[in-house]
């Protein structure tokens, strides 16, 4: 068969490479089976049991900046990494992880609570592989990549598009959030604007949003992996959140969805 050609293709020229990004497949897989059935044990859903904790801000910083830090590494060890569309393709990664790396942990919302390390140490686990495969599949396995005819491609046009649209989405809903509360006040309350309009997760959303974007205009296996595994994990959380919101308060919209307006 050709899929299984191909794979021994890349298992012979690039074993770990090949390993990594199948390994990814099979802990998004873990992921979405365990996360359908158990919340993950963090923000509103934080609960004991899960181990030792430690500051959330500190631990978000930790577990995300080993994936801006993996993909510089190996990004910037090939010849390859000053070619115009690889250095667009780097820009897309590093606007999301850099600030969701340095900046976004010191403005969250519960940024004082406390967050299990065992969420963190996986975290980190999928954030080096998923940023170093990422970014070797860019530099050392695309042709395609490497001659700027690509930035004419509709794959890449339309990519840069939706990147650029999730990503809007993804820092709007944020925003709401963290200006639902006054200074001074505590506990939760109903989201309203924006995407929240017609989901309850629109930030999860926006981020799908980002990586398909992105999975399009680099056409790598790593970034379409990249999309399976997040949605992996945002698709059982967000039905987490919109359980949580209609058990937690009486008159909120019947008419949202958990992640996708209309459908999901």
């Amino acid at each position: 068969m050709p899929f299984i050609e191909a794979f021994n293709d890349s298992l012979a020229a690039h074993p770990l490479y090949t390993w990594t990004v199948l390994g990814v497949v099979v802990m998004g897989i873990i992921a979405f089976l365990v996360l359908s059935f158990i919340s993950a044990p963090y923000g509103r859903h934080l609960r004991g049991g899960w181990g030792p904790t430690m500051n959330a801000t500190v631990l978000w910083v930790v577990m995300e900046a080993p994936s801006p830090l993996s993909f510089a590494i190996v990004y910037f060890m090939s010849d390859n990494a000053f070619k115009p569309v690889p250095l667009i393709l780097l820009g897309m990664y590093m606007v999301h992880y850099l600030y969701r790396s340095f900046i976004y942990p010191f403005r969250m919302r519960g940024g004082h609570k406390r967050k299990p390390i065992l969420t963190g140490g996986l975290a980190i686990t999928f954030n080096i592989a998923n940023g170093s495969t990422n970014a070797f599949a860019i530099t050392e396995l695309s042709p395609h990549l490497l001659s700027t005819a690509w930035l004419a491609d509709p794959r890449f046009l339309v990519g840069a598009l939706v990147f650029a649209a999730g990503y809007a989405i993804n820092h709007q809903s944020d925003a709401i959030l963290r200006n639902l509360r006054k200074p001074g006040e505590s506990g939760y309350k109903i989201p309203h604007g924006g995407f929240y309009r017609w989901v309850s997760s629109p930030n999860y959303f926006g981020e799908l949003i980002e990586w398909t974007g992105f999975a399009l205009a680099a056409w790598t296996v790593p970034a379409a992996v990249f999309v399976f595994f997040t949605a992996a994990n945002l698709v059982p959380r967000a039905f987490s959140n919109h359980r949580w919101y209609l058990e937690h308060f009486s008159d909120y919209p019947k008419d949202r969805r958990a992640l996708i307006p209309y459908l999901l």
